[in-house]
């Protein structure tokens, strides 16, 4: 138990030096790369960045920040013959090695809930701070749609002259529903608006309640435009609309139209999962979303996986090569499962694999490596 404790203190403690230090020096060179930028921006918007950036240099940090611990902190326990010691009194490696291997387990476990419940904030805050700032327009973000089709379901099609994602506007809008498959009504607008309720009136009791029942009040305005409504007998009625709400005639939200969140890493799994369907119902390229849906679930067991390597390549004693040999070794597969993992996510994307096996193959390869060489490493 002692030892446990002992053995669990080293690794965390590297763990810990390891990872804080790389935090450090992922932020100071990202600071000093962006200086231009930051130079012309308020000092908040820097705070506020790398503040937000953190979970997300954690997420990709925690691997190599758990492979280098293993080897750090049992591999030294291993060089002063200490692990020999423990299994001379006839304990085996395995279990020597288990309280390593569970905090591997929680690592990779905590990894998830991250990546569930805060990494998708603070991406989209960083994201959208550094949006804001025309040097790094590369890839812009969408904030407005011209000339495009809207396929809602098999009851409602929405076509677009133009549309503003930041003012939840539209403007020439033409919107056909459906009843098993026949059209029933169409509308013609001149400008379509996203209504919603007045929430700056509410008391802070009271708020959470109200705030649950928030979307369904929401609704969309049709302005200016015409109605009409094809009758059974084929006859077509016309009516002219200043206003109208079309509330319970349709189930279009301004996100299914533009997402503000638009890349993977703004959205947990709930989110991903309600983008394939927006996009499977308006006749969209699924294949890249659902290759980032696998992959939030299978990415985080890489910490495990580098670990494992990491105990096998250093839980046991040798002369012929020292920790600096077995350092280079275990980068060199470190490394290697990360172009692995590259290399699968693209091709899922592309659609050359299936987005399950692209998001887990580096995984279950890597999985088998960090296996037999554990099993060996234990046999000798």
């Amino acid at each position: 138990m002692k030892f446990s404790r002992y053995l669990i203190w080293n690794f965390v403690k590297m763990f810990l030096i390891v990872t804080i230090g790389a935090i450090f020096m992922f932020a100071v060179i990202d600071f000093v790369g962006n200086i231009k930028i930051w130079l012309a921006r308020e000092t908040k918007d820097a705070v506020d960045y790398y503040v937000s950036y953190i979970p997300y240099m954690l997420y990709l940090i925690t691997p190599v920040s758990m492979f280098i611990a293993v080897l750090a902190s049992v591999g030294n326990m291993s060089r002063h013959l200490e692990m020999s010691a423990m299994q001379s009194s006839g304990q085996s490696p395995l279990k020597t090695l288990f309280p390593i291997f569970f905090l591997g387990i929680l690592v990779s476990f905590g990894s998830y809930e991250m990546s569930e419940l805060w990494l998708p904030d603070a991406n989209h805050k960083r994201l959208e701070i550094m949006e804001t700032n025309a040097q790094k327009k590369k890839n812009p973000r969408i904030k407005e749609k011209s000339d495009f089709t809207f396929i809602d379901s098999e009851k409602a099609s929405w076509f677009f002259k133009f549309y503003s994602g930041k003012a939840k506007m539209g403007r020439d809008v033409v919107l056909l529903l459906r009843e098993q498959g026949r059209l029933v009504e169409r509308y013609d607008a001149k400008t379509v608006r996203w209504v919603e309720p007045d929430t700056t009136s509410i008391d802070s009791t009271s708020r959470d309640s109200v705030m649950k029942s928030y979307e369904e009040n929401s609704y969309w305005m049709f302005e200016r435009g015409m109605k009409r409504i094809f009758n059974k007998d084929g006859t077509v009625t016309v009516i002219p609309i200043t206003r109208e709400k079309m509330v319970g005639k349709v189930t279009t939200r301004p996100a299914d139209l533009i997402n503000e969140r638009q890349v993977p890493d703004e959205m947990d799994s709930k989110m991903v999962r309600e983008r394939i369907e927006v996009l499977k119902r308006s006749g969209e390229d699924t294949r890249a979303m659902e290759t980032a849906l696998h992959f939030k679930l299978s990415a985080h067991w890489m910490n495990l996986i580098v670990l494992l390597i990491g105990a096998a390549l250093c839980h046991r004693y040798s002369r012929s090569g020292g920790l600096s040999q077995k350092f280079g070794i275990g980068l060199l597969l470190v490394f290697s499962y990360y172009i692995l993992e590259r290399i699968g996510l693209k091709m899922g994307e592309n659609g050359a694999l299936s987005p399950f096996l692209a998001a887990w193959i580096s995984h279950i390869v890597f999985g088998g490596v960090a296996c037999a060489m554990l099993y060996r490493s234990f046999r000798l």
